[in-house]
């Protein structure tokens, strides 16, 4: 059986009305509309804002192509080789980075692994007004 489902929206609030059949979902539409219209009155009345902050997305960034990275340390060693890997990075953008690649590691691997690299020589940290960044030595 499909699932219809409306949405109703007034300015950041939205209602989700679902129902199995054109009609179900009417006669929920009278109280979802007032359950609306008591939401954004009392807001307006408590004089509260609602304030988003968006994330900071990489629109462009490295795309590191086949074969997959036999491990993180391979995924960080191939992303930092790419020319977007010619300034330091942090490790939110390196992971950032890994993801837009489809590639998933725990925060700490990553970290730990960054130490590691950099401990061995392959890669130099920084210290910058972000927190450490991170660039590879020489270049591979």
């Amino acid at each position: 059986m499909v699932e219809l489902e409306l949405e109703l929206r007034r300015g950041d609030i939205s209602v989700i009305i679902k129902g199995a059949t054109i009609s179900e979902i009417l006669q929920q539409m009278d109280n979802a509309l007032s359950l609306l219209e008591q939401a954004t009155g009392t807001l307006k009345e408590k004089k509260i804002e609602i304030a988003v902050t968006p994330a900071i997305p990489i629109t462009e960034g490295p795309h590191i192509g086949p074969p997959a990275p036999a491990s993180c340390r391979d995924a960080i060693t191939r992303l930092l080789s790419t020319d977007w890997g010619r300034t330091p990075k942090t490790l939110g953008e390196i992971i950032q980075a890994m993801e837009l690649n489809g590639i998933y590691y725990p925060k700490s691997s990553v970290a730990g692994d960054l130490l590691s690299l950099t401990r061995s020589g392959v890669m130099r940290r920084l210290k910058t007004k972000a927190g450490y960044a991170y660039i590879l030595a020489r270049p591979l």
